[in-house]
């Protein structure tokens, strides 16, 4: 065999044995590596959504759910029938895209979801996206129930990821890490063209934990349509004092279950509906106008603090007995004003009322009488009786409710010292006595106080069905007494005219908070009622209060709303829960800025 030709058989052996050996590695050794990397070019991991938890009230009618979503996203490029997309989808054209794909059209009304998932089809640049959305078919007050965003930068720090939904505020806010779910996997398989060939699920998602409420959403219905009845009030108080009137109502209701603390309504003013957030596109108008509103739509007034007025003279009675300084039988004359440390102190009537017990006292509000037992108890002494009957009441702290609030504020001297670096001065008991100085409480502290007093034990609030805690007894020999004093408010005192016939019996306390800076008709209005009492085994036990900021005298503009709120839990004086349900069953309808 001639020499060149056995070379060029050398030469065509090895590289058939080159050959060789490179298909082995391909084939065997690097088999896995290669063929996951040509599946990786249609094969691809994506995370499923999980719903959020359901929301129902006690009842079990639906509150908050989640309903699927379609958005159409474009990346770019040429589209193919998109004379036909746009015409259905009412767009004008497709935009020029440079960078991150854009959503040319939200919420895709579902009769046309089909037909675009045909057009749709094969087109890499098009992608029918499906999103888990917030509904709320039946909401309640918007600053109680709060709201959904979907995720942001800071929230995708947090191990959130784009798309998921978080609870901004109220409840929504309060119980994300149970309404929250978790994230499932699939394995989708798509072709060059972009199409979906094939899914497999890796992990199916977890949805969040479904939510039952204490809230009755009858009697909130009936507590949100009271608590706006008081704009008439309001301003009749205004045009009399010649005052301009008010547009809208600004303040809170609560209702509860004395002896478990279950909150049945809840409800602030101004609201919002919270389904204004969660549809896409956002309203930027409205919710700048939520933000920008000088009435604060946003904020829960339940929970926020305000000076007590004459609502707080209930404590101040039971610190005064409890401690001794005065008996059942103390008598102070209930005139018109007292003069102390060179100031003059005045009651709210401007006669003399005669002389009066403690159960008086508190049955006509009477200033002076708090005034003169505070003098002579001593004001320091007094002070600090008030503000550990304050702290048994649960004043100036948590009442335990799921959701973010100001715990206020219940002065002392070392408060005062460690704050101002002053002394307390004796003067200021006197106006703390009677609700006004410092003293700062929320509408929801004060429902839990009047349980306190109703029952003799101090309940923690909940909005979460199952959450119950036992209530804590309150050390008390004279709770008798108070009762028959707020019995006497209703029977024959400053509630008497609007309750005195009131079909159950009740008992209950006003409040006319004099506001810094404000003259008169601008007094924080409130009133806190509770029954029946005496005792009634035909009707559940109920607290209500309802506070009105600036809106002037208690008896005349709270005490209507929480009369309206009594009436239809037990259903009596004209006014029932089915009335409510009438013309409040089709809440989801209302207007984000309505109040």
């Amino acid at each position: 065999m001639p020499g060149r030709l056995k070379t060029l058989l050398v030469l065509v052996y090895l590289a058939f044995a080159v050959f060789t050996l490179r298909l082995l590695q391909l084939q065997v050794f690097d088999y896995q590596r290669y063929v996951t990397q040509s599946r990786g070019n249609y094969l691809k991991t994506e995370s499923i959504p999980a719903p959020r938890g359901r929301i129902y009230d006690r009842n079990g009618v639906l509150i908050a759910t989640n309903r699927v979503a379609y958005d159409l996203v474009y990346s770019g490029g040429p589209v193919q029938f998109a004379g036909r997309i746009q015409d259905l989808l009412g767009l004008a054209g497709f935009p020029e895209v440079k960078g991150k794909p854009v959503v040319v059209a939200a919420n895709i009304p579902s009769k046309l979801v089909p037909t675009l998932a045909e057009l749709t089809a094969g087109q890499a640049n098009l992608e029918l996206r499906a999103r888990v959305e917030r509904e709320y078919p039946n909401p309640i007050s918007g600053p109680v129930l709060g709201y959904v965003q979907e995720a942001g930068p800071a929230d995708l720090k947090r191990g959130y990821e784009v798309g998921d939904l978080v609870g901004r505020a109220g409840l929504e806010a309060a119980l994300e890490p149970l309404l929250r779910g978790k994230r499932g996997a699939k394995l989708v398989e798509r072709d060059a063209r972009g199409a979906t060939l094939r899914e497999i699920i890796l992990k199916a998602p977890e949805p969040g934990q479904d939510i039952t409420l204490t809230i009755d959403l009858r009697l909130q219905s009936v507590a949100e349509r009271a608590l706006q009845s008081a704009l008439r009030d309001l301003n009749a108080g205004r045009e009399k004092l010649g005052l301009p009137p008010e547009t809208t109502v600004r303040g809170a209701v609560i209702a509860i279950d004395p002896e478990n603390g279950e909150v049945l309504a809840m409800a602030s003013a101004p609201d919002y509906d919270p389904n204004v957030f969660v549809r896409l596109p956002v309203p930027g108008d409205v919710i700048r106008s939520l933000i920008q509103n000088p009435a604060k739509p946003l904020l829960d007034r339940a929970v926020q603090t305000y000076p007590p007025g004459s609502t707080f003279k209930s404590v101040t009675a039971s610190a005064l007995l409890e401690s001794g300084l005065v008996s059942p039988d103390t008598v102070y004359r209930c005139l018109p004003s007292i003069v102390f440390g060179g100031q003059v102190r005045r009651n709210w009537s401007s006669r003399d009322m005669g002389p009066m017990t403690v159960d008086k006292a508190l049955a006509y509000s009477c200033n002076t009488w708090f005034y003169q037992a505070v003098i002579e108890a001593g004001p320091l002494k007094a002070l600090d009786a008030i503000a550990a009957r304050a702290e048994r009441f649960g004043l100036g702290q948590a009442t335990g409710l799921e959701i973010s609030e100001r715990t206020g504020l219940v002065p002392t001297r070392a408060w005062k010292q460690r704050t101002y670096g002053e002394p307390w001065y004796p003067g200021e008991t006197l106006s703390v006595a009677i609700g006004q100085g410092p003293l700062l409480v929320s509408p929801a502290q004060m429902a839990r106080a009047y349980a306190a007093i109703m029952t003799g034990k101090l309940p923690y609030l909940h909005l979460v069905k199952g959450r119950d805690e036992p209530a804590t007894p309150i050390p008390g020999n004279f709770w008798r007494l108070i009762r028959q004093g707020l019995r006497e408010t209703v029977t024959e005192g400053t509630a008497s005219f609007r309750l005195k016939d009131f079909p159950v019996p009740t008992a209950g306390k006003t409040g006319t908070a004099e506001t810094p800076g404000k003259r008169a008709g601008y007094e924080h209005a409130w009133y806190v009622g509770f029954g029946p009492y005496p005792e009634d085994p035909r009707y559940k036990p109920l607290v209500v209060v309802a506070f009105i900021e600036n809106g002037g005298e208690g008896s005349r503009v709270a005490l209507p709303v929480v009369k309206k709120i009594m009436a239809a839990y037990w259903g009596v004086g004209g006014i029932t829960e089915a009335d409510a349900r009438s013309s409040d069953t089709q809440r989801s309808g209302r207007s984000a800025g309505r109040r």
